[in-house]
């Protein structure tokens, strides 16, 4: 078998041998490798982490969260991650923080996490800066606030798009402690937006549709919405489907138009289009009739506390219990929670 360097490398460290650290660059070239699953590579990877070398930790632990070359564990991410980390690799840090942030169950740590993100964001760290932000505009307080948009100004500075879109929410919105300038936000709004910042694309055609900040455009407006819809933003695909409807932003009206849209965004939850697909099957608007798919959507939507539907498999569950004399009701129905009777008055 023919070893390479950096294999080689690997080898001696693992056995506690002195020898000269590899590359940066050759450590990624190796955690490549890794992730298409070659097992010399992996098999170096884990030995550079295991003998302390904080790049390879972090990149290990990246291959291991995403499950690529490896079995896929938040777990094991985490604890390469701490071990790079507590040495002060910075990525690693950003990367804790965002394990600690976002994770359910014990993994998650909000305390560890604002303080991870803050260690990274001192360091410079341009998405520890954004997130460090958002986390201290949510908290509410005007200190914080004051905070949190400092932080943004500092990743914004270094071209950060996630950054930019908060930063020009702001603007917009007149919040966070800035006076309301439409201009200003727009403006930064299609920096993140040009850098393929879904929320930014999303918000950006918004403000063409209304002329907000920017001159009325409805062609530009459908064109961010595209964008964006095609990285899954829901709510894009939600609005596009709108406009195939109501023949909004210069679009023909085009209920198959429309019931593809709804579909891309039901199928990923968006309980408004959950709810028109469902009278779309049960009306046959731009689809063929179909009852059962129909009371599918209906019940999905429900479950997301969507209203109307919930009155819809409210009155399903009444009628079938009239019909069958007891209280018996459709199985599809009978996870949904409806809560108390509304009001009659």
């Amino acid at each position: 078998m023919r070893f390479s360097r950096l294999t080689f490398c690997a080898a001696l460290l693992c056995a506690g041998a002195a020898l000269a650290q590899p590359s940066r660059q050759e450590i990624e070239a190796l955690a490549k490798r890794a992730s298409g699953g070659q097992d010399q590579a992996k098999t170096a990877l884990e030995a550079l982490a295991n003998g302390g070398e904080t790049h390879a930790q972090n990149l290990l632990g990246v291959l291991v969260l995403a499950g690529k070359g490896f079995p896929r564990s938040d777990q094991r991410a985490l604890e390469w991650f701490e071990l790079a980390a507590a040495k002060g690799h910075v990525p690693a840090a950003h990367n804790l923080a965002v394990i600690r942030d976002r994770a359910k169950g014990t993994l998650h740590d909000a305390a560890e996490a604002l303080r991870w993100f803050r260690f990274a964001a001192e360091r410079g760290y341009a998405r520890s800066q954004t997130e460090l932000g958002r986390i201290l505009l949510a908290a509410g307080t005007e200190r914080d606030a004051t905070e949190g948009r400092e932080w943004l100004e500092k990743a914004v500075a270094q071209g950060q798009p996630t950054a930019r879109f908060l930063l020009g929410k702001l603007y917009l919105d007149g919040t966070g402690g800035v006076q309301r300038d439409l201009a200003r936000g727009a403006e930064l709004v299609r920096l993140a937006a040009e850098k393929g910042e879904a929320g930014a694309q999303y918000r950006l055609a918004l403000l063409y549709g209304t002329g907000s900040g920017v001159e009325k455009d409805d062609r530009k407006a459908i064109e961010w919405l595209r964008k964006a819809a095609d990285q899954r933003h829901m709510d894009a695909q939600y609005l596009i489907a709108a406009a195939f409807t109501r023949g909004l932003y210069g679009q023909p009206r085009s209920p198959e138009s429309a019931a593809e849209w709804l579909r891309r965004a039901a199928v990923q939850g968006h309980p408004g289009a959950e709810y028109e697909l469902g009278v779309a099957y049960r009306t046959g608007r731009g689809v063929p009739k179909d009852l059962s798919q129909a009371l599918g959507w209906f019940v999905k939507a429900a479950k997301s506390g969507h209203p109307e539907a919930l009155e819809i498999v409210r009155q399903i569950r009444e009628t079938a219990k009239k019909q069958k004399g007891g209280e018996a009701v459709l199985p599809e129905t009978r996870e949904v929670p409806l809560g108390p009777e509304p009001a009659k008055q």
